[in-house]
């Protein structure tokens, strides 16, 4: 089935000629915006200097088991920064006395279909910085940028390809829109005017607890199907390269004696979310089975074969996440044993029509 498309729009220096990534300035000189009535000296825009500031801000801001505690700007780096459609206008801070107290980063992205989106990646303040309107400043200061830049809807959060950043450094095995185990997002959001439009749950796997699938079709399908484990030498599209590709995920792939691939699945070691949680654990993703094969025992037996294929290897937690309105999905997985851990929520908002 072949992946939707999806495009970055650009900020506007890049629109009028874009000669590629060497021609794009990755950082900027840390554009200062107007002073306002707030507790903080200024809000700007992203600087080189920047990221071991957020570190300190990330760390208190995002305290739950779904975000990667950093010790140092690395993992910001190549998540985040790093990307070729990294905007630095896109990314702005709230600064007290010379010190980072927030931040939010947003972009716009362009689904083909439908309307553009604005996208809220992530937004954080220091604990001792709240309740100041720090945070609804950050956020009115992104919605314009985000207008700017041609959204049509703002999005808080987004879901697998609605999110262009923070994959591997919040939200576990994909990125989920805003967590529960992070309930300030929430109550923040909804009070600006945002509404709930997706809840992701966020499924685990406990891999030391024996693995028992009774399923008569398996005996008939290992004699039709094959399943292998490989290094993909490329990913779906441009998307998955972008997103997934920096964590080098494996495939596995299910194939019918013509070598024809039925049903297939990346997964990626967590190694940030594994440091946090105290053991190792595994990311599932993207996994499908072809349509017109659907509903005969492969997807089951594939993904038994990955749970017993990552025990063998002595990862203890293998992390999945669905889309709640999925109702086949859920229950295919809960006699796998899985159980719900997290759930993510994204919020959507209707652009001003003026």
């Amino acid at each position: 089935m072949p992946a939707p498309f999806v495009a970055f729009v650009p900020p506007p220096q890049i629109q009028r000629g874009w000669a590629g990534p060497v021609a794009r300035p990755f950082y900027n000189a840390g554009k200062l915006f107007p002073g306002e009535s707030l507790a903080v000296a200024h809000l700007r825009s992203f600087r080189n200097t920047d990221p071991p500031r957020l570190v300190e801000v990330w760390n208190q801001a995002f305290p739950g088991r779904g975000a990667v505690h950093l010790r140092n700007s690395t993992p910001l780096e190549r998540f985040v920064l790093a990307k070729l459609y990294f905007d630095p206008a896109g990314l702005i801070l709230a600064e007290d006395a010379g010190r980072c107290v927030g931040f939010v980063h947003s972009a716009v992205v362009d689904p083909g279909q439908g309307p553009k989106q604005g996208v809220i990646c992530m937004l954080g303040i220091l604990p001792s910085h709240r309740g100041r309107g720090i945070g609804r400043e950050l956020l009115r200061r992104t919605e314009q940028h985000l207008l700017e830049r041609g959204a049509e809807i703002f999005l808080a959060g987004g879901y697998d390809r609605s999110n262009p950043f923070y994959f591997g450094v919040y939200g576990g095995a994909n990125c989920p829109g805003f967590l529960q185990s992070n309930p300030e997002a929430e109550a923040f959001f909804v009070k600006h005017g945002y509404r709930t439009q997706q809840t992701v749950l966020i499924l685990q796997r406990q891999l030391d607890v024996p693995l028992r699938v009774s399923d008569p079709r398996f005996g008939a399908l290992r004699n039709q199907y094959q399943i292998a484990m490989r290094s993909p030498r490329r990913l779906k599209d441009w998307w998955q390269e972008c997103t997934v590709g920096v964590v080098e995920p494996l495939e596995f792939v299910l194939t019918d004696r013509a070598g024809a691939v039925k049903a297939r699945a990346l997964a990626w070691e967590m190694e940030g979310f594994s440091a946090r949680w105290g053991w190792p654990a595994v990311g599932v993703i993207d996994f499908e089975v072809d349509p017109p094969e659907r509903r005969l025992g492969l997807g089951k037996y594939l993904l038994s074969a990955i749970l017993k294929q990552l025990q063998e290897q002595y990862f203890q937690t293998v992390e999945v996440q669905i889309d709640e309105a999925n109702k086949s999905a859920i229950n295919f997985l809960s006699p796998l044993g899985f159980e719900q851990v997290d759930l993510g929520r994204v919020f959507a908002k209707d652009v001003p029509k003026s």
